[in-house]
């Protein structure tokens, strides 16, 4: 466990914003090997591209996230390429990354840089306890977001225990390729959960900033560039619509992710409350 001292440095490294290569392959658990190819595939992106002795190559937080997720993926035997498209088309998952963040949880937004200590002022009482350093990390199956993959071919996410999954892909060419369905078709509900319940404190600019960014046209074009692929399937009689719906009602077989604890235990390893990730140089599935 950290201590208090231990922790607080970390959260001020954290508040930078900038995270090594070391440091994903430490708290997502993806391999030196995978977390190069991902940037080789452009899957990711790094802040900078500096290489060679001395030059240290960087990412964000919301890189950082999303290599969580992705090494989730691979280690429940999805392929990396798969894993990683997976992961770029997740609906919302912007507003995933935003609430799942110790600065949103842990700190007052308004509050001044307190000169003594180099951070915000901490909430009195966070809305939940997923940097706690006393506890461990554990599901939240009423409020976690699980991705769910139904007889290995259409994958949808769940914001919610209690309703339906929103299907937002199929999976081909053996599962190694995903291709995402645009626009969506269903509204999400998350009410009365702690996810929620952090949502709430976000900036009106933030959230109206994840609102616009459901809209593919923003981003399309910048799919294209990446060679990732979609389609339109929004029509109520598309017949793989109904074939996903269908699917997901009486699976076979299904595969759940949950990606919300996984990017919690991502995080709480940077922040040192948990032991780093075992990762190693072929353990993932390309």
């Amino acid at each position: 466990m950290a201590g208090r001292m231990s922790l607080d440095e970390a959260l001020r490294r954290y508040r930078t914003g900038r995270f090594r290569d070391g440091d994903v392959t430490r708290c997502t658990g993806l391999s030196v090997r995978a977390w190069r190819e991902l940037i080789k595939n452009r899957t990711v992106r790094t802040v900078t591209e500096n290489r060679g002795r001395g030059r240290v190559r960087l990412c964000d937080a919301t890189v950082l996230k999303r290599a969580a997720v992705i090494g989730a993926l691979n280690r429940a035997g999805f392929s990396l390429a798969a894993s990683g498209q997976i992961a770029y088309f997740l609906p919302l998952h912007t507003y995933l990354y935003e609430v799942c963040d110790p600065c949103a949880l842990l700190f007052q937004r308004s509050a001044d840089v307190d000169p003594k200590t180099g951070l915000p002022s901490r909430v009195e009482k966070p809305k939940a306890d997923w940097f706690d350093p006393g506890k461990s990390a554990k599901a939240e199956l009423e409020s976690d977001w699980l991705l769910e993959i139904y007889e290995g071919r259409f994958v949808g996410v769940m914001y919610n225990a209690k309703d339906e999954p929103t299907i937002f892909g199929d999976l081909r060419k053996q599962g190694t390729s995903f291709v995402a369905w645009f626009p969506f078709r269903r509204r999400v509900h998350w009410m009365g959960n702690a996810i929620e319940a952090v949502a709430q404190e976000l900036p009106a600019k933030i959230v109206d900033f994840i609102t616009k960014s459901e809209d593919p046209a923003k981003w399309a074009g910048q799919l294209k560039l990446l060679d990732y692929e979609f389609e339109k399937h929004d029509r109520d009689d598309d017949p793989l619509c109904i074939a996903a719906e269908a699917t997901a009602r009486g699976p076979l077989f299904k595969t759940s992710i949950n990606i919300t604890l996984a990017i919690r235990q991502a995080l709480r390893r940077y922040l040192g409350i948990e032991r780093a990730a075992a990762g190693s140089e072929m353990g993932e599935t390309t």
